[in-house]
């Protein structure tokens, strides 16, 4: 990589920003020495401070919030134990199943999402005060040592990218917006006690009259239901359309992965369908060859993924190399070089004539390639906890690719 297309890469990334944001983050060398509004390293002191603020302020309100919702979960889930028994109806099992979820596991899961949701925002408010050259190295540091963990949602996000980010995103807001008006109504709901008896009612009612309920609830809560049909309608649209891409992008993968499970499912087949038969008993045996298939799609998953994570480890190890070299040199040399050495020959640094992201970005993308080669492409704790959204996320988007 030559120091020419470095600057040609660098302008070409500074040319989509707005013109006044390009200015004051251009770099400006004329006799050596940088000028005071440049590189885009400065941090706005007053708007980090107030961000910091309002971080504390939200999180103090949002865990006093969440314990108190944790306690009401606590206490809604062991009325529950009592008044199940009045339902005696005799529902499938489907329906009961529902209903215990929507009893044990709805207002958990819903918990959990906002837990989530509360940091991404936070994270955001940081994100939007930090400097460009920071967020860049940042992400070249992050691409270099977790690129092959989740190379299948970063295809996914470039891909959803060329599809319209911005629409995409307005889309997703609507969703979310029309989400969270609904979980007010729930929770609204599960309050009401209108017969005064000291139980909640949704906690009286049958399976059928809670389903029908829950989905009246959440239907009246819903204010724009065309927009919301129309953003519905246009996410799984863009969603077919980024699997049959990254389908073509992974399509040396997907052969790989059609071509174990073909190959090893008959044999998997008359080799354990026997046993597996005996155990599930005589009314189960049509559903021998369906568990032992799926059983083989998973490995030939994990196996195609691997391969591809290695490809794609190397990749982004080079990507992000590069992109925490290129923020360094614009960034952080012109800073640096004065107080150098003299034998380094830097102190009228040009990173035009300069070779530093390649020196700093290549070591960097080795050992971030060595450290995902080494870890077998997953994540230590805790930040796997704190990663398991985009986990789960990535695993799903590999289902859909290679089966």
């Amino acid at each position: 990589v030559t120091a020419e297309s470095q600057r040609t890469s660098a302008s070409a990334n500074i040319s989509i920003m707005p013109k006044d944001e390009t200015e004051a983050r251009l770099l400006s060398v004329g006799d050596g020495q940088t000028k005071e509004a440049e590189l885009g390293m400065k941090m706005d002191v007053e708007a980090a401070k107030s961000t910091a603020t309002d971080i504390k302020k939200e999180t103090t309100a949002f865990a006093k919030d969440l314990g108190n919702q944790i306690g009401t979960t606590w206490e809604e889930m062991r009325a529950a134990k009592f008044t199940l028994a009045l339902d005696s109806e005799d529902d499938t099992w489907w329906k009961k199943g529902i209903k215990c979820f929507m009893t044990y596991l709805m207002k958990p899961l819903i918990i959990i999402i906002m837990i989530y949701v509360f940091i991404g925002k936070q994270l955001y408010k940081v994100y939007q005060i930090l400097p460009i050259h920071l967020l860049e190295m940042i992400f070249g540091v992050g691409l270099c040592f977790f690129g092959g963990v989740y190379f299948a949602s970063i295809a996914a996000f470039e891909a959803f990218r060329n599809f319209g980010g911005k629409l995409l995103l307005d889309e997703l807001a609507l969703c979310w917006e029309q989400a969270m008006l609904v979980k007010e109504a729930h929770d609204e709901d599960e309050k009401k006690d209108l017969n005064e008896d000291g139980i909640a009612d949704v906690q009286q009612m049958s399976t059928n009259e809670l389903i029908n309920h829950k989905a009246k609830v959440a239907m009246m809560a819903v204010k724009e239901p065309d927009r919301l049909m129309k953003a519905s309608q246009y996410l799984f649209t863009a969603w077919v359309s980024v699997i049959a891409t990254l389908k073509s992008q992974f399509a040396k993968t997907v052969a790989i992965a059609l071509g174990i499970a073909d190959q090893l499912e008959l044999p998997a087949v008359q080799l354990f369908g026997p046993t597996l038969a005996m155990l599930l008993g005589k009314d189960l045996q049509h559903w021998v060859a369906p568990t032992i298939g799926t059983t083989i799609k998973v490995v030939a998953v994990v196996v195609a993924s691997y391969i591809q994570a290695v490809i794609s480890a190397f990749y982004s190890g080079l990507r992000g190399g590069r992109l925490f070299g290129e923020a360094f040199m614009y960034g952080v040399m012109p800073y640096v070089s004065p107080y150098l050495p003299e034998c380094l020959n830097v102190k009228d640094f040009n990173p035009d004539e300069s070779y530093i992201d390649e020196i700093i970005g290549f070591p960097l993308a080795a050992a971030g390639f060595y450290y995902q080669i080494t870890n077998g492409f997953a994540l230590d704790f805790p930040y796997s906890i704190i990663m398991f959204p985009c986990t789960a996320v990535e695993w799903i988007i590999r289902w859909h690719i290679y089966t």
